[in-house]
């Protein structure tokens, strides 16, 4: 995955290699006598004819697959941002194919043709259009929002299932009620915490502390919606703005004795760096669980250590257990097919693939009932919820603990 050469000769023939049809047998035909081997007919006799029984072939179901390879002629050079879709288009593309042909194996066919969105919001409009798209199945992509946008506006009308694979945006944007969102949009980890203090902590207050940016709202409102709800408003939320990491309005309402919740939702380095020092400092004396962005997984400019020390919980869309015998026999299979490690969109691609190639393989089955579907994926769980005209959204979020210097699941 880390060079071009290898794209040059791979991807053109991808477009023509698409399908992973079950081989059939062929079915012989009889051949027919000769004229000397025929039996001689009687003036009188009556010929029966045998009427000919038509036999049923299974219907292959098509599934399109929409992905920003973002191709560029042969010898012009390819950006870096480029570079990164198209390794992500092919390593989601390579984990899917090897979904369907584990389920071609048990007996099921299926039809799949791939389209390169090229990131481009124009394009995705097109295929939208398209007439190969339109009659498939199973709409798979685009990935980015922008893109899922774009094409949900020309499609939605056609109410078939689209699948947003990648995106963690919310389905509200896109207005497509046939969207499949696998990926659960931020304010379901907001919901998810708001349970877990509710379950496990009961405190009598909840403090969130904010940067001053509007987008931190995302979190906040579905957070406080949550917890005073489940709590019928016991749980006092004081929500405050922190600046230059100052907590003298705060100290006196905190405990020296219970645990003191205070939950950040930003992921802007500056005011993270000053207010979780502070926080640090404070933790001496006061008891703190702290809750912050999922985002924060990829802060590395945080400190494990002094995470681990605030007693502090993160939300993540996805967590891989590399030991597990599922993943190993993934791992197994991916490198005896591409000679190559999967990456976290290949595993994501597989479990996409798998998940909805054995839906599309019950004949019985439909995209009306997906809450009936559970699914433990490689990467996450799918737990499936429906709001109306958003489609069906992934609610399922993983809750993880700073513990030995690292993050793992909460039990």
């Amino acid at each position: 995955m880390s060079g071009n050469k290898w794209l040059i000769l791979f991807l053109p023939a991808l477009f023509w290699a698409a399908c992973s049809p079950k081989i059939r047998p062929v079915v012989q035909t009889p051949v027919a006598k000769t004229e000397e081997q025929k039996p001689a007919v009687k003036k009188n006799d009556t010929v029966k004819v045998a009427e000919k029984t038509p036999v049923k072939t299974a219907r292959v179901p098509s599934i399109a697959l929409l992905l920003p390879f973002s191709l560029d002629p042969a010898g012009s050079v390819i950006s870096t941002q480029n570079q990164i879709k198209t390794n992500i288009a092919v390593d989601f593309y390579e984990g899917f194919k090897l979904a369907l042909d584990s389920l071609t194996g048990n007996g099921q066919s299926f039809k799949l043709t791939v389209f390169d969105t090229k990131d481009e919001q124009t394009q995705a409009q097109n295929l939208a259009l398209n007439p190969s798209v339109r009659k498939s199945d199973l709409i798979v992509g685009p990935v980015f929002p922008a893109g899922v946008q774009a094409f949900s506006a020309r499609i939605s009308s056609l109410h078939k299932p689209v699948v947003s694979p990648l995106s963690a945006a919310s389905p509200a944007t896109y207005n497509n009620p046939s969207l499949i969102t696998l990926t659960p949009p931020l304010e379901f980890h907001a919901m998810r915490v708001a349970q877990y203090i509710k379950e496990n902590i009961n405190p009598k207050t909840v403090y969130i502390l904010r940067s001053g940016f509007s987008e931190e709202n995302k979190y906040i409102l579905p957070f406080k919606k949550t917890l005073d709800s489940l709590s019928k408003k016991r749980i006092k939320i004081v929500d405050v703005t922190i600046s230059k990491g100052d907590f003298t309005a705060l100290l006196p309402t905190l405990s020296k004795t219970s645990e003191n919740v205070f939950v950040v939702p930003s992921t802007q380095r500056s005011f993270l760096k000053v207010t979780l020092n502070a926080l640090d400092k404070l933790s001496d004396t006061y008891p703190i669980q702290l809750f912050g962005h999922p985002n924060w997984n990829k802060a590395t400019y945080l400190r494990p250590e002094t995470l681990e020390k605030m007693h502090t919980f993160i939300t993540s869309a996805y967590q891989i257990n590399y030991k597990s015998p599922e993943m190993v026999a993934f791992i197994k299979s991916f490198r005896k097919m591409y000679h190559a490690e999967p990456t976290e969109y290949a595993i994501n691609g597989f479990d996409t693939g798998l998940y909805f190639g054995k839906i599309l393989s019950d004949p019985s089955a439909d995209f009306n009932h997906l809450q009936n579907r559970p699914f433990d994926a490689l990467h996450n769980r799918f737990e499936f919820v429906q709001k109306k005209g958003y489609g069906w959204i992934n609610s399922y979020v993983e809750l993880l603990q700073y513990q030995d210097y690292s993050l793992k699941p909460v039990k």
